[in-house]
């Protein structure tokens, strides 16, 4: 992030420093948190365009209100580089988990995450002809319930961001392409 925008998110609350690394503050990634479980409680798709961005967008503005105290020089870097700085923060709260690892330019998933998720995935008996979107739905449920078994058992103090967790990595997977193969494969599977 721009050294302007930097210093614009930190000095509104919405950001803060651990060490080298910008991140969203504590009060930002408790507020996305809250929209995630809301999510997940509506039963909403996990993979929906970006709105883990529109999410994180919406509660940096909600928080500012009607009076950004800042110049336009400030404030355009600060929300350009939101999405970028959201990623760094939920690859932190991940690995905290014990679900992933982060590198500084990549996040690798914890194989033994991905290899219960997949046991479970092929496990979870979905039907022939079922479509995409309900295949996705129990994909999720999966993905969603580990998650919420390794926060219990490696980061009980933040169980509360399980949900926004589940979200990310499903949507992480998504974007790498893991997701679709291992719809696939379940596909494929429940045809055997």
């Amino acid at each position: 992030m721009h050294p302007s925008g930097v210093q614009f998110g930190l000095s509104q609350g919405l950001l803060r420093r651990r060490g080298e690394e910008i991140l969203l503050s504590d009060q930002l990634l408790e507020t996305i948190s809250r929209q995630a479980q809301m999510h997940v409680q509506l039963g909403r798709p996990a993979i929906r365009g970006n709105f883990l961005v529109d999410i994180t967008v919406r509660a940096a503005q909600d928080a500012l209100g009607n009076h950004y105290q800042g110049r336009r020089e400030e404030i355009v870097p600060f929300f350009a580089s939101l999405n970028r700085t959201m990623y760094y923060t939920l690859c932190g709260v991940a690995e905290r988990a014990g679900l992933a690892h982060k590198e500084p330019r990549r996040l690798l998933i914890n194989p033994d995450f991905w290899n219960e998720f997949a046991t479970k995935a092929v496990d979870a008996n979905i039907k022939p002809g079922k479509s995409a979107a309900k295949i996705q739905k129990a994909l999720f449920k999966v993905c969603h319930h580990i998650v919420k078994e390794r926060y219990a058992k490696n980061d009980p103090d933040n169980v509360r961001h399980a949900d926004l967790t589940a979200l990310f990595i499903f949507n992480f997977w998504n974007a790498t392409g893991l997701l679709p193969m291992t719809q696939a494969v379940v596909i494929f599977g429940s045809q055997l």
